[in-house]
């Protein structure tokens, strides 16, 4: 049996670690710790392991995560992997966590993001060469997820295209291409190709 949180439960924000500790009682609970700004996330591991996971949330002090609160709930970025102890590797988007196999998500073929986000994306994705996912996500001021999704959306649909090797998250739109035969046919004999 899976014994592994789906979801989080925003437990509050503190101003140390110790005020942190006993706000966690299950897996996928999660403290803030903000001084001015946060600084690092808590979270009782969802796994289930019973561990305490300290994720930076401050570039200031070494390697961050990118940190997103919104209506929706909380997100962050990258994924989290952890490389000892249990291995939890998974994504947390809008308060839901997605665990990770390998690059995709057990339960990302069900994402979605709305229409207006996939338009939005599809305006400033660029053409006849790729941007990263996470890069756009900076300029449109999206979480990078909401945007990845939307670019997986629109390549469901034909109207971009994602680089194939390496898979490393990369999108453009698919190039506007007038009907060269046609224009060619045109060219030579003035009609339309029938």
């Amino acid at each position: 049996m899976d014994f592994r949180a789906q979801k989080i439960t925003f437990r509050g924000k503190v101003e140390n670690r110790d005020a942190a500790t006993p706000l966690l009682s299950t897996g996928g609970d999660v403290a803030v710790i903000e001084r001015g700004r946060p600084r690092l996330l808590v979270m009782r591991c969802p796994c289930g392991c019973g561990d305490d996971l300290l994720i930076n949330l401050d570039s200031r002090s070494g390697p961050a995560w990118r940190y997103y609160m919104s209506e929706s709930g909380l997100s962050l970025y990258p994924s989290y992997w952890r490389d000892t102890a249990c291995g939890s590797h998974f994504i947390l988007w809008n308060n839901e966590i997605y665990w990770c196999s390998g690059w995709e998500s057990t339960k990302s073929d069900v994402w979605s993001v709305s229409t207006s986000i996939e338009k939005t994306v599809l305006t400033k994705l660029p053409q006849g060469r790729f941007i990263k996912y996470n890069e756009l996500a900076d300029q449109l001021n999206l979480i990078p997820w909401e945007v990845l999704q939307a670019c997986r959306q629109l390549v469901k649909q034909g109207k971009a295209i994602a680089a194939k090797y390496p898979r490393n998250g990369e999108f453009c739109k698919v190039p506007f291409i007038k009907n060269r035969k046609r224009s060619w046919f045109k060219s030579i004999f003035g009609k339309k190709n029938v």
